[in-house]
């Protein structure tokens, strides 16, 4: 599998990456992300140019540096996450949102929600 990015202003430049496939994908609505010393589900979307939404994958890979585990990933500009309690919509500027290329989770998956 091979993920594409376009340098953007949600998380900058990232390398593209190959990763050897190991399952099929899913859909992805929240990962567990650690924030300010605590472990919240954060809702995460894909994000493309002009600010544009789309539904997050995850999937099993291989990775020459953290071995089988969970790829999430969706958009050319990468994810973007926010904290559970942000009721905003979806800005660059707030700062309860984050953007991120791409995440490697566990493999036991218990850090990701699917639907």
């Amino acid at each position: 599998m091979y993920l594409r990015f376009e340098e953007n202003p949600n998380c900058g430049f990232v390398d593209d990456r190959v990763f050897m496939e190991r399952t099929e994908p899913q859909r992805v609505t929240a990962v567990l992300r650690t924030r300010q010393g605590k472990d919240l589900w954060c809702p995460v979307v894909a994000l493309g140019p002009e600010f544009k939404t789309s539904e997050v994958y995850g999937r099993k890979v291989e990775d020459s540096g953290e071995g089988i585990c969970w790829l999430v990933y969706g958009g050319l500009w990468g994810l973007r996450l926010k904290e559970p309690t942000c009721r905003d919509a979806w800005l660059l500027e707030d700062p309860h949102q984050w953007g991120e290329g791409f995440l490697l989770l566990p493999a036991d998956g218990t850090d990701i929600q699917f639907g």
